[in-house]
């Protein structure tokens, strides 16, 4: 009587199959079953909520920043002192709808025109007189 082994042949004898546990559908491929996951499945499914996570909170935050923007444009007023995105450092002369008119120097009559977006923040904000005036009559 001869047994059968699951392994390699010992002292001779012929190594033979061992038997299959799944039986396989009619017209399929023998030995075929689940097929295993692919290594690394469990970090891509970890990775999904993390990145949804990250692209919300930086929504909310550009939506906060552009919500500070649109009440610093509106609230923006003659004898301010502003820094445009250019870095240029002048004080508004004029507000219109679309443009701010910047004066650059106190001395002379220099103003250049800027559309509101190009105004990146506001230094000071000024009363009736641009603060350089105000310190040289106090100094």
């Amino acid at each position: 009587m001869t047994m059968q082994q699951d392994g390699p042949s010992l002292a001779g004898q012929p190594a033979t199959p061992a038997p299959s546990a799944q039986t396989a559908a009619p017209g399929a491929p023998a030995g075929t079953g689940p097929a295993p996951a692919a290594p690394g499945m469990d970090m891509f499914w970890i990775l999904i909520p993390v990145l949804g996570g990250m692209i919300l909170l930086s929504t909310f935050s550009a939506k906060k920043q552009r919500k500070q923007k649109e009440k610093m444009l509106a609230e923006l007023k003659k004898h301010d002192r502003v820094v445009t995105t250019g870095g240029m450092i002048g004080f508004v002369a004029e507000v219109k709808p679309d443009v701010v008119v910047l004066k650059l120097e106190e001395g002379r009559d220099t103003r250049v025109t800027f559309t509101r977006d190009a105004i990146a923040a506001v230094v000071k904000r000024g009363a009736d007189e641009p603060a350089e005036k105000t310190e040289a009559a106090a100094g």
